[in-house]
C-alpha cells in the first residue's frame, strides 16, 4: 500500500491522524495543499477554489450552462491522480476516496464519532465555546454531506466504501494512526494481547451475511487468545431455556413486534432476557469473543468489551455467500437482502439501534477488502485498547 485516504466526520481527529501518519511513514501529507495543486492546475486562483471546497453546490449553480465547480472537480481530480501516482502519500477529504476509485495499493479510513465528543473536541482545540462548536459541527456537517452527496452519491459514506471505520470516542488517535500504519507496513505486533490485564477481555462481533469467512471469527480468537462462543451462545441459551437448539432458531437473531417481545413467557421474551444474562456473566469471566446476537448493545457499558463489526462489498458477499452455501447467485443476493433486513430489524426492535450505524462500535473493518490483513488489524486494535486498560 502506498497511498492513504482519509475520510472524516467534522471534529472527529481527521486532521491529527493524518498528521502522525505522515510522521510515522515518512509520507507526504496534502490536506489544504492538494486544493491549491488543484488550483494550478486548473490556471485559477487558489481563492477561486476554496469557495467550492468540501461545500453544497446550490441548486442555480447546478443548472448553469458552464457550473463553476466543474473547474474545482476536475482539478481536484487530477491533482488526485497525479498524488497517487507518486504515491507513499496521505490524502485527506475532498472525496479522494471516491476520486481513486478502487485502485489498488490504497487504504481507504474514515473517522466518525458522536456529535457531542466532536463538539467538545473542537471547543477545546479552537478555544470556543460550546455553542459556538455546536453551531460550526452543524454547519460543516450539512456542507460536507451535501458536497458528498451531490458528487459522489448517497452511498459514498457507506461503512462498505471504506477498509477501515473508526469511532475515535472510543479508540485514541494515536491507536487509529498506529493500527494503520501497521497495515499499510505489513508490521503485526505478535506479543499477546493484553498480557498486563489478562483477565475481563471481551471482544462483540457483528457482521454481515457473507463478510466474515467462516474461519475469521476462529482466527480471531485464537490470534488473541479468546474463547470463542457463536453457535456455542445458541446451545448454552437451549440448555437454560429447555428447549432444543431447533426451536431456538426460529427466535435467534430474529425480530420480533411488541407483544412477542414482553408477552410474559414467550420464548422471544425468554430468548432475549436469557441471552443478556449469558453474555453478561461470560463477560464477567473475561477472555471471550461473543458472536451476534446484540453483544454489541446488550455490554456497550462494559469498560473492556471491545467492538467490532464486520462488512465487505456486495460482489465480496455474494461470492462467498455462493462458495460456502453452494447457491446460484439469484439465491444467494437473495440470502443476504434478507439477512440484512432481518438484523436491521431485530436491533431496531430490541434496542432501537441501527445495526449499520459504525457509531454502534469501536471498529468497522472491511474484511472483503483487506482479507487477511483484517485478522491482524482487529487483533492489533483490540490489543492497544486493553492494554491501555
Amino acid at each position: 500500500m502506498n497511498v492513504i485516504t482519509i475520510s472524516r466526520e467534522y471534529g472527529a481527529g481527521g486532521g491529527e491522524v493524518a498528521r502522525r501518519l505522515s510522521e510515522a511513514l515518512g509520507w507526504e501529507l496534502l490536506d489544504h495543499a492538494l486544493l491549491h495543486q488543484a488550483a494550478e492546475l486548473e490556471q485559477v486562483s487558489d481563492a477561486e477554489l476554496e469557495q467550492w471546497d468540501e461545500k453544497a453546490v446550490s441548486l442555480a449553480d447546478r443548472f448553469r450552462l458552464h457550473p463553476p465547480h466543474e473547474r474545482y472537480l476536475s482539478g481536484l481530480t487530477e491533482a488526485t491522480r497525479r498524488a497517487a501516482e507518486r504515491g507513499r502519500v496521505v490524502l485527506v477529504g475532498r472525496g479522494t476516496r471516491q476520486l481513486l476509485g478502487d485502485l489498488p495499493g490504497a487504504f481507504h479510513l474514515r473517522l466518525v464519532a458522536p456529535r457531542e465528543a466532536r463538539i467538545r473536541r473542537m471547543a477545546a482545540l479552537e478555544n470556543w465555546t460550546l455553542e459556538e462548536a455546536a453551531a460550526r459541527c452543524a454547519e460543516v456537517d450539512r456542507s460536507r454531506e451535501g458536497y458528498t452527496r451531490y458528487f459522489f452519491g448517497a452511498t459514498a459514506l457507506q461503512p462498505e466504501q471504506y477498509d477501515l471505520v473508526v469511532n475515535t470516542l472510543r479508540i485514541p488517535l494515536e491507536d487509529v494512526a498506529a493500527c494503520v500504519a501497521a497495515v499499510v507496513e505489513q508490521r503485526w505486533d505478535g506479543r499477546p494481547a493484553a498480557v498486563a490485564a489478562a483477565d475481563h477481555r471481551v471482544l462483540t462481533l457483528s457482521r454481515q451475511l457473507g463478510a466474515g469467512e467462516s474461519g475469521f471469527a476462529p482466527t480471531l480468537a485464537a490470534r488473541i487468545g479468546l474463547t470463542l462462543f457463536d453457535r456455542e451462545l445458541l446451545e448454552q441459551e437451549a440448555r437454560r431455556l429447555g428447549v432444543s437448539e431447533v426451536e431456538l432458531e426460529k427466535v435467534d437473531e430474529q425480530p420480533a413486534g411488541i407483544f412477542q417481545r414482553f408477552r410474559p413467557g414467550s420464548l422471544h421474551q425468554r430468548y432475549f432476557e436469557t441471552i443478556g444474562r449469558l453474555m453478561h456473566e461470560l463477560a464477567a469471566e473475561g477472555d471471550v469473543l461473543l458472536v451476534g446476537r446484540g453483544g454489541s448493545r446488550l455490554l456497550r457499558d462494559l469498560p473492556r468489551a471491545f467492538h467490532v463489526r464486520l462488512v465487505a462489498p456486495l460482489a465480496v458477499r455474494v461470492r462467498r455467500v455462493m462458495e460456502f452455501r453452494w447457491l446460484a447467485e439469484d439465491a444467494a443476493r437473495k440470502q443476504i437482502a434478507e439477512s440484512d433486513e432481518l438484523r436491521r430489524r431485530f436491533y431496531s426492535d430490541s434496542f432501537g439501534a441501527d445495526w449499520s450505524d459504525p457509531l454502534e462500535y469501536d471498529l468497522t473493518v472491511n474484511s472483503g477488502r483487506l482479507g487477511a490483513a483484517a485478522v491482524e488489524l482487529v487483533a492489533d486494535a483490540a490489543r492497544r485498547f486493553w492494554e491501555r486498560g
